[in-house]
């Protein structure tokens, strides 16, 4: 496959940044480098420019006119003021060409903004207020409240219980007997009825809270029991009690026996532990 080259790319953006270039002093208009610097800065202002240029221009049309009306006394101000009394809408820009190319037209301008000033015309436009007619102010329609409905008292039918037959003691029984014999299978035996008695629940007493012990680390502890006058080494003793431990695991000693830790113990303890578990094995055989 043939090589991609981009040179030819690459001298055309180059060129193009020249040619915006062109007329600049010294470098900026032949270096690429000079040039897209101070292209993209010329651009900048530029853009801020076109903003700026609309106000310049405005204040010259301005510096224009007023100068045009000094010699027929009047100012700007009430030059631009009078035109807005005779209606006439014309901008800065034409105002002030009419004055430096077209005096007469200018003049007549000028006489119909006077004539204004002076007629006593305003801009408000004077409206007649009417009076208005103060309308009668409505009665306010009283509703009258809507008639409460009479309710009926309903008369409640008291059953005579007079009238009703009681039942008999012996009546009772012989229904409780059917009862017996008819679900004889779900009911219990016949037991005696004894109230149960109140049962008064004694009061906890407060859990004695035990003093934490600080745990002692097994040099502190080898100080105190002597471990220091034992010569052998501390892995060897480790590795014989390891053994018997093995040994206790398969015998199903105690637990107390089986679940040691033998790193956390000094070197008199492991002895001891080793005593403890030959004893064992000792009595259950």
């Amino acid at each position: 496959m043939a090589r991609v080259k981009f040179g030819k790319v690459t001298r055309a953006r180059r060129k193009r940044w020249i040619k915006r270039a062109k007329g600049y002093y010294g470098t900026k208009k032949s270096s690429y480098k000079k040039a897209h610097e101070q292209v993209v800065r010329s651009m900048a202002y530029a853009f801020v420019g076109r903003k700026q240029n609309k106000r310049n221009f405005r204040k010259l049309w301005i510096v224009r006119i007023n100068a045009a009306v000094r010699p027929y006394g009047l100012s700007y101000s009430k030059f631009m003021n009078g035109l807005k009394l005779a209606n006439i809408d014309v901008n800065r820009k034409m105002l002030s060409e009419l004055a430096i190319n077209d005096a007469k037209v200018f003049q007549g301008l000028v006489e119909a903004a006077d004539k204004a000033l002076n007629s006593g015309i305003t801009t408000i436009n004077k409206v007649e207020i009417k009076e208005k007619v103060k309308a009668e102010p409505k009665k306010a329609e009283v509703k009258s409240a809507p008639k409460t409905a009479t309710v009926k008292p309903v008369e409640k039918k008291v059953e005579n219980l007079a009238s009703k037959p009681e039942v008999s003691h012996e009546e009772a029984n012989e229904f409780l007997s059917k009862m017996e014999a008819k679900y004889k299978e779900h009911l219990a035996e016949e037991v005696e009825f004894e109230p149960k008695k109140a049962e008064v629940k004694s009061v906890p007493k407060p859990p004695t809270v035990k003093p934490v012990e600080k745990k002692v680390s097994a040099d502190e502890r080898a100080k105190i029991d002597g471990s220091e006058v034992i010569e052998e080494e501390r892995h060897e003793l480790q590795k014989y009690s390891n053994k018997l431990r093995e040994v206790a695991i398969e015998k199903e000693l105690t637990a107390k026996l089986q679940n040691v830790n033998l790193r956390d113990m000094t070197k008199k303890e492991l002895i001891e532990y080793m005593r403890k578990v030959r004893t064992a094995i000792q009595n259950k055989k």
